[in-house]
């Protein structure tokens, strides 16, 4: 199949509401035919595992590349050279390795992100005045966050939207006065950045006794973590402060989850949920259709049952030229509805089983030339 093909029926999936298992499966199958023919890589760690196309049919069976592989091989289905983006991982454990996820164009990337943006952080306007807590794509190219961040302002931004970055950092007095503001003309606002950001402003806030009352309808969205970049905080302690900080509710205060090795993103749904009435689980992360999480155990690669710790596992179809199947190093429990609990990082003998399978990639590597 030609990347053209896959890339229109991508899409096509993408912008249908919905899909059920079978569909899922089926386009699965497909793009892991064609992520095994293309991507020399990938196709080497599968038939170390004895896994084929011929093999294959449940998309769990494909085998999930774990993120660390992403620093070790170029894993594109087009010559790394011809990709028109390159997304990198933030490089905190070791910033002189870092893993680059490579796409020989943003059109699918783009659609999965718009569409999660629209339905997750505006389900209720079409358009809305934000304030961004983070460097510009053209200071930081190769940043997925950078990208993510750009597209929301271009496609969801109205007049007034700004950076609230500079060379030198955050610019804090800039985003008092943009709050202040809200505050007086009464619109409601999207403040939206990296968590350290978050954390930072909300130091410096506490430090001088400030605090605000944004207009009704205004919410705030934060992502990534601190990564070495801001003190630790709790994810539920933080959403907490953030909501007491800018006097929005509860429901208002959103975490996305996303990684550079993906094409899809994943949101609490406390503020759509509210929208539209729904009970919420709280902290409970929603998938689009055309992505399927599960929670293993890293050691044998059993799948865990709902309500079961494990790593998880994302299926994202949006994730054209690289792998669909991701092994992450993080640990969640999944729910029935195919949503899940992000719970952090692994440690002890679940990082010791992600470890091992960076280890079998590499190996991999070292077989003959497929």
């Amino acid at each position: 199949m030609k990347y053209e093909t896959l890339k229109h029926q991508a899409r096509e999936f993408i912008l249908s509401d919905s899909a059920t298992e079978e569909e899922f499966n089926q386009w699965a199958l497909t793009l892991f035919a064609y992520q095994y023919e293309n991507n020399a890589p990938f196709r080497k760690y599968c038939r170390k595992r004895r896994v084929s196309p011929s093999t294959v049919t449940y998309y769990w069976q494909i085998p999930a590349v774990p993120i660390g592989a992403f620093k070790e091989a170029a894993l594109s289905c087009c010559p790394p050279e011809e990709a028109q983006a390159v997304f990198m991982t933030s490089g905190t454990t070791n910033p002189e390795k870092k893993g680059k996820n490579y796409h020989q164009d943003l059109e699918i990337w783009d659609l999965s992100m718009k569409k999660q943006f629209k339905n997750y952080i505006l389900p209720d306007v079409d358009k809305i005045r934000m304030a961004i807590l983070f460097p510009t794509e053209q200071e930081l190219p190769n940043s997925s966050l950078a990208h993510y961040l750009h597209l929301g302002l271009e496609s969801f931004g109205l007049e007034g939207s700004e950076y609230m970055f500079s060379e030198q950092g955050m610019e804090t007095e800039k985003l008092t006065s943009f709050l202040r503001k809200a505050e007086v003309e009464g619109d409601p606002i999207l403040v939206i950045g990296a968590t350290f950001s978050f954390i930072h402003y909300l130091d410096e806030c506490r430090a001088k006794g400030m605090g605000f009352q944004l207009p009704k309808g205004s919410r705030i969205m934060d992502t990534g973590g601190a990564k070495g970049r801001s003190r630790e905080m709790d994810p539920e302690e933080l959403r907490g402060q953030l909501c007491d900080l800018f006097g929005v509710p509860p429901y208002g205060c959103i975490n996305m989850y996303g990684m550079s090795e993906l094409s899809s993103q994943f949101y609490d749904a406390h503020y759509r949920d509210h929208i539209l009435q729904n009970p919420t689980v709280s902290s409970y992360k929603k998938a689009p259709h055309w992505v399927r999480t599960v929670m293993v155990d890293p050691a044998t690669m059993e799948r865990k049952a709902s309500g079961e710790k494990g790593i998880i596992i994302h299926y994202d179809l949006a994730n054209l030229n690289s792998v669909l199947a991701i092994m992450t190093e993080d640990v969640g429990v999944s729910m029935e509805d195919g949503s899940f609990l992000l719970l952090g990082r692994a440690a002890g003998a679940e990082a010791k089983g992600c470890s091992l399978a960076v280890e079998q990639f590499v190996a991999s590597k070292s077989e003959s030339k497929a």
